[in-house]
């Protein structure tokens, strides 16, 4: 069994065709962590819950998101692993998604042209 999501959730905070939804400070803290090829981040669909604190936590059937993967690959060049196919609906770079999470603070964000005509296609 793999360690990773196969491609990002609905509300992946790595997809270039979402809207950026956390605070802007939120953003590039999850772009600066691809960066290092240590870091891992976990699909929020795969934690755990505590119930007696609340707390989100990993568990053993947790797994690594698609979209943090995909980044990581092409920002701390680490070796795609086996069966992991990179998802055109990541970010490319985390130049590309600050963009995006600064449009949305700015509240001009709009989904790239190129990816609707894609997938209207």
């Amino acid at each position: 069994m793999s360690h990773f999501m196969k491609e990002p959730c609905a509300h992946c905070p790595y997809r270039r065709d979402v809207r950026p939804f956390l605070r802007l400070e939120r953003g590039y803290e999850l772009s600066d962590i691809t960066q290092n090829k240590y870091s891992e981040f976990f699909c929020h669909k795969t934690l755990d819950h505590d119930d007696e604190e609340g707390d989100t936590i990993i568990g053993r059937k947790s797994l690594i998101c698609a979209g943090f993967l995909t980044l990581q690959i092409n920002e701390s060049g680490i070796k795609t692993p086996e069966g992991f196919e990179p998802s055109i609906l990541a970010y490319d770079s985390t130049h590309e998604m600050d963009a995006a999470y600064e449009d949305e603070d700015a509240g001009c964000w709009e989904t790239p042209k190129w990816l609707s005509e894609r997938k209207s296609s």
